[in-house]
């Protein structure tokens, strides 16, 4: 849980344990997420449940949306981490902090379609909400968009920053809005930061100090880890931050367009178990496959290529940092035997040092590949119960091809995003036949 000083902590569903003003302050690399227009806007995270319809539907089968939007108040809007918005600090002094948003407005963060979609031919970017426009910087960045489905389920589009969080995190939330089953009783709404009032830009600095020094054993680690950072590195990072107004929009709209083209996402579930087998058979892990997949699927002329995927740096002696990866990048023939593959892959992330001895990793870039595992078992949502999570990556706008999978009661699902101009439901088609060793009847 993020520290706020030496003895109180932020619970992320019942808030903080102190009345002294709250500030959670960003890392470095989340800080970049929001440094200026395109990165923030390129780090809204869609995704999307599917849940069963019937128990979020009145007796006259329409959503009761006054039922939908009190359980969103109970579990999202009651929760530590969807009421905290962005502090920037006074003269840059300190990286950017979250607070409690004091203005919070539940209206703003739920929207509800007015039309009903087939699951067949539905754009399902925009069942997640991928284009309701860019979140408000003052509140908290995170967004929901409910959608009836014609065969009686509903879509649940969710949007979040990836500065909030990363994937291991970001399943943890899910966790916190959904329920185990589907009578569970629901706690009443609460605001978890009654009585705590957001910190200034000018307190910012102080509590960064507290905080930072409370995390320190002694005087002597406090001084080694003071200096391990060169002072004009610190002082490039307050300049940054100082200037931040007049680069913030730099480029505007033609460099927007230029940075996120269109793009379009597809999606396959496969039963996890089998992948599971597979990736043994072959000689790697799950992630090893869905990397080699992913390779294998690559359309594009370029043939030696290039993949980036995170690695987890979450430890219990940081339990202040809420977005702790680091992306590596591995290689491959897009045309070798998925076997070969799968091998180089895992030997590639088993001992980087041997295989490439601080080299550039050779090949085009193509893009990324993430693997989280959620929950074993069935979750609900509203009294729904939870068939599908249809993950879209986080990724750079202009990556050719991005895909993430998620473990779910038994399943994994891949989602994957390409730019429009190429055929991202066969491309997806491909990483499932690559990860399943079956024919993709979705395209058949």
């Amino acid at each position: 849980m993020p520290t706020l000083d030496g003895t109180t902590t932020l619970d992320p569903v019942t808030g903080p344990t102190s009345r002294e003003p709250h500030a959670e302050f960003m890392q470095i690399w989340e800080e970049g997420y929001v440094s200026n227009h395109i990165s923030f806007e390129n780090m809204h995270v869609p995704g999307l449940f599917i849940v069963d319809g019937a128990p979020l539907r009145q007796d006259d089968g329409k959503l009761d949306r006054v039922k939908i939007l009190g359980y969103i108040e109970a579990t999202m809007g009651s929760g530590a981490n969807f009421r905290l918005r962005l502090q920037r600090s006074a003269l840059g002094l300190t990286p950017p902090a979250w607070v409690p948003d004091d203005d919070f407005d539940l209206s703003r963060h739920v929207l509800f379609a007015d039309t009903v979609e087939e699951p067949a031919t539905a754009d399902l970017r925009r069942l997640a909400g991928a284009y309701d426009g860019v979140m408000s910087l003052r509140h908290p960045l995170w967004r929901m968009r409910v959608t009836e489905l014609s065969d009686g389920d509903v879509a649940i589009g969710m949007v979040m920053h990836h500065a909030s969080l990363d994937g291991l995190s970001g399943m943890k939330m899910f966790s916190s809005i959904c329920q185990k089953t589907p009578d569970a009783p629901l706690a009443a709404p609460t605001d978890p930061f009654a009585g705590i009032r957001p910190a200034s830009a000018w307190q910012l600095p102080r509590l960064a100090f507290t905080q930072w020094r409370a995390r320190q054993p002694d005087g002597k680690a406090a001084w080694a880890s003071y200096w391990s950072k060169p002072l004009l590195r610190r002082a490039r990072r307050v300049a940054a931050r100082i200037t931040l107004p007049l680069r913030y929009g730099r480029g505007g709209a033609a460099a927007r367009e230029l940075s996120l083209p269109p793009i379009h996402s597809a999606y396959r579930k496969v039963d996890a178990s089998q992948v599971g087998r597979r990736a043994r058979a072959l000689g790697g892990t799950v992630s090893d496959l869905q990397v080699a997949a992913i390779i294998g699927a690559w359309p594009g002329e370029e043939r030696i290529v290039r993949l980036r995927f995170p690695v987890s740096h979450h430890s219990a002696d940081a339990p202040h940092v809420r977005n702790h990866v680091r992306d590596m990048a591995v290689t491959g023939d897009a045309d070798a035997d998925l076997e070969v593959t799968v091998r180089s892959v895992h030997d590639q992330v088993a001992d980087r040092d041997a295989v490439f001895a601080g080299k550039p990793v050779p090949g085009f870039p193509i893009g990324y590949s993430t693997l989280l595992p959620w929950v074993s078992r069935p979750q609900y949502f509203c009294g729904g119960e939870v068939s599908a999570i249809i993950p879209f990556p986080a990724s750079l706008g202009r990556d050719q091809l991005a895909a993430a999978g998620i473990m779910y009661n038994g399943s994994l699902f891949i989602g994957a995003n390409m730019p429009v101009a190429l055929d991202v439901d066969a491309t997806v088609g491909r990483i499932y036949e690559g990860m399943t060793g079956l024919e993709d009847q979705t395209r058949s």
